[in-house]
């Protein structure tokens, strides 16, 4: 039988797991070897990604402070302020963004694990259970209020290009420029603080964030296989460059979706379950809501509601638009998922070097389990 804590383990023993680093690919050997022991099929999903989101927001910051200083040179600069802010707000906000695609590009790795099901019935079922495995850089602004901050720069990157369309055409001088003036350092001071985290302390150990998850989805798998349900196929599936902006889930469901029967497909994700009451997400989302209304939900609320899970378990949104299934929700999957949230509605110490075994608390992690099988069952049961 599967052991969760004694997997948990084994997977923080790594230094970290960062996407596309070899600390990262021994992880993702790591994974292999346990879904073959659990009797899967596995394949590895290569793709390409920056290794981190810091990248990501340097292309973003850089070319919009390059398009600002270029604005009195020419007027095509304010096309190029507009264009990176334009991608910002797909990323920050759980889109695709082209920017993904800027270099430099490294190749990581998806793992995942396939059971089919006992049947070759029309009405077979697929669940599909979710975690990222990658570790995020230690970042300063995610100790507190990091979706205020992100919505901040959002708004001043769209202050940014408006002020400069005016000042391109000679309207509110000289006063846009001081305001550009502003901005530019603002933008630099954001890029500095957001990424010098990881330049001083490199990746966490990401115990919570998401080894956790990790542990969650192979045993929700392992009770599955084993609780004779003839007409389930199962698929865990395991995310790398989650933390560099949810990249390797873009890439699974993009190639997925077209072969998925949606009314016989449901996903379950686990996020950081290390410490606090397991928490159903209902909202995500930065500036533009992602709402989780589908039955494997509803199901779970339901769950919520029992003696089993009544004071183990609770509702609640997530800050920001950074779970991986998000790219469920905008392709009409049905998708439950799954993190831990203390009485504030906070995650664990998410991207910080505090993020280690010795802070993990097992609790939620264990009911998340509880609760996938439980309505992967109900739900079974309602076919």
């Amino acid at each position: 039988m599967f052991s969760p804590h004694t997997f948990l383990r084994a997977l923080c023993a790594l230094p970290h797991r960062g996407a596309a680093t070899p600390a990262g690919a021994e992880a993702a050997r790591l994974l292999q070897t346990q879904l073959a022991d659990l009797g899967a099929t596995v394949r590895m999903q290569a793709f390409e990604t920056p290794k981190t989101y810091i990248t990501i927001v340097y292309w973003l910051l850089g070319g919009v402070l390059v398009g600002l200083a270029l604005l009195t040179v020419t007027g095509v600069a304010v096309g190029f302020v507009w264009y990176f802010v334009a991608m910002a707000w797909f990323y920050f906000n759980g889109r695709y963004s082209f920017i993904i695609k800027f270099p430099v590009q490294h190749t990581a790795h998806n793992v995942i694990g396939h059971w089919p099901a006992r049947t070759t019935a029309d009405d077979v079922q697929t669940v599909i259970l979710m975690a990222h495995y990658d570790t995020a850089p230690v970042s300063l602004l995610y100790k507190t209020g990091f979706r205020t901050r992100l919505i901040l720069l959002l708004v001043l990157m769209l202050l940014a290009a408006m002020a400069a369309t005016l000042e391109a055409v000679g309207i509110g001088l000289p006063y846009l420029t001081y305001l550009r003036y502003g901005l530019m350092a603002y933008f630099v001071l954001q890029a500095t603080l957001g990424t010098l985290g990881y330049w001083l302390r490199g990746y966490s150990n990401g115990a919570s964030d998401n080894a956790t998850g990790v542990a969650a989805a192979l045993a929700t798998a392992d009770r599955l296989r084993r609780a004779n349900l003839p007409n389930l196929a199962i698929e865990v599936v395991l995310t790398s460059a989650k933390e560099a902006g949810m990249i390797g889930a873009y890439y699974y469901v993009d190639a997925q979706k077209k072969k998925w029967k949606r009314n016989r497909t449901t996903a379950i994700h686990f996020d950081t379950l290390g410490a606090g009451l397991l928490t159903i997400v209902e909202k995500a989302g930065t500036l533009e809501p992602l709402r989780y209304q589908n039955e494997p939900t509803r199901m779970a609320r339901k769950l919520l509601k029992t003696d089993a899970f009544r004071d183990r378990s609770q509702t609640g949104n997530g800050h920001t638009a950074d779970f991986d299934s998000v790219w469920f929700v905008r392709n009409d999957i049905p998708v439950l998922a799954l993190c831990a949230m203390d009485a504030r509605g906070r995650m664990s110490p998410v991207h910080q070097a505090s993020d280690t075994l010795d802070g993990v608390e097992p609790a939620a992690m264990e009911t998340a389990i509880d609760l996938a099988v439980a309505v992967v069952q109900h739900m079974m049961k309602d076919k």
